[in-house]
C-alpha cells in the first residue's frame, strides 16, 4: 500500500472554512444583536457552495460529483464490504456520497430560507422589500429555514458517525488525516494533480471569498444587512410628548424603528 494524493489544496480550503462557517453560524443564530452578523456568515457559506458546486464539475477527481460511487448496486456492495481491509473506493464511499451530496443542498436551501426570512421576516438585506406584501407569511420562512437547519445537524452526526467508523474500520487507510494533509494509503498510486484552469479558478474564488468580508468589515451597514427601517430618537422628535407625558407614564421605548 502506498500513499496517495486525493484531496487537493482548495477542497481541503473549502471542507475547513465550510465547518468553521457553518460552526459561527450556528453560534450567531440564538442572539439578536448578532443577526447581522449571522446573515453575512450565511453570505459566506453561500459563496463556498457555488465554489463546490463548480469544483463538483471542473475540479480534480475525486472531488467531481459524477465520481461519486452511488446507485443501490454500489452500496449494497460498500456494506457487504464494509468490515473488509481492502477497500474498492478511494475517495468518498456509496453512504458518504449521499450524505455529503444532502449536506450540500441542504446547506443551500438554508441559506436560501434564511436570506428570504431576514428579508421579509427583519426588513433587512437584499429582500427587504418583500416585508410588506409577504407580512402575513413572514413566520413560515422562518420556521422553514430552522426545519432545514436541524436537518443539517442531523446530517453533520451522520457525516461525523461515518468518518468515525471508518476511523475504527480502516485506520490504516487514514481517511481522517487525508481531510488535513491530502494523502491517503490506498492500494493503487491515484493522486492527483490540479491543472493551470483549475489553479485559476480556485485562487479567483478564494479572492471572492476574502474580498467579500473585507467589503462588509469596510462596509457593514451595506445592501446584504440594511434595513428598511429607520431608528427615531422620540426623545428629540417629540420634545413635548416626553416633557408631558413621559414625565409619568413609559409610553415610548428609548429606541425604536417606524
Amino acid at each position: 500500500m502506498q500513499k496517495s494524493y486525493i484531496w487537493s489544496l482548495p477542497t481541503r480550503v473549502f471542507h475547513a472554512l465550510f465547518v468553521l462557517f457553518i460552526l459561527l453560524a450556528f453560534l450567531s443564530a440564538d442572539e439578536d444583536r448578532w443577526l447581522n452578523y449571522h446573515a453575512i456568515i450565511g453570505y459566506g457559506v453561500l459563496i463556498l457552495l457555488v465554489f463546490r458546486a463548480f469544483w463538483g464539475i471542473i475540479g480534480p477527481k475525486y472531488s467531481l460529483f459524477k465520481d461519486f460511487p452511488m446507485g443501490k448496486q454500489n452500496i449494497k456492495e460498500f456494506l457487504n464490504n464494509v468490515f473488509e481491509d481492502h477497500q474498492k473506493y478511494i475517495g468518498h464511499n456509496p453512504l458518504a456520497s449521499y450524505v455529503m451530496i444532502a449536506m450540500l443542498v441542504v446547506a443551500f436551501l438554508t441559506v436560501i430560507t434564511g436570506i428570504l426570512a431576514f428579508g421579509i421576516q427583519e426588513g433587512k438585506g437584499i429582500l427587504s422589500s418583500w416585508n410588506s406584501p409577504f407580512f402575513k407569511e413572514m413566520e413560515i420562512f422562518k420556521g422553514i429555514h430552522e426545519i432545514l437547519s436541524t436537518l443539517f445537524i442531523v446530517l453533520i452526526v451522520a457525516h461525523v458517525a461515518g468518518v468515525l467508523s471508518d476511523r475504527l474500520l480502516h485506520k490504516k487507510h487514514e481517511t481522517l488525516n487525508s481531510i488535513i494533509t491530502g494523502y491517503k494509503v490506498t492500494n493503487e498510486n491515484e493522486s492527483i494533480k490540479l491543472n493551470i484552469f483549475q489553479k485559476i479558478f480556485a485562487f479567483f474564488m478564494f479572492i471572492i471569498f476574502i474580498g467579500f468580508f473585507a467589503f462588509n468589515i469596510y462596509k457593514p451597514n451595506n445592501i446584504l444587512v440594511l434595513s428598511i427601517y429607520k431608528k427615531i430618537d422620540y426623545q428629540t422628535q417629540n420634545e413635548v410628548f416626553v416633557t408631558e407625558c413621559a414625565s409619568c407614564h413609559t409610553l415610548y421605548p428609548t429606541q425604536s424603528f417606524a
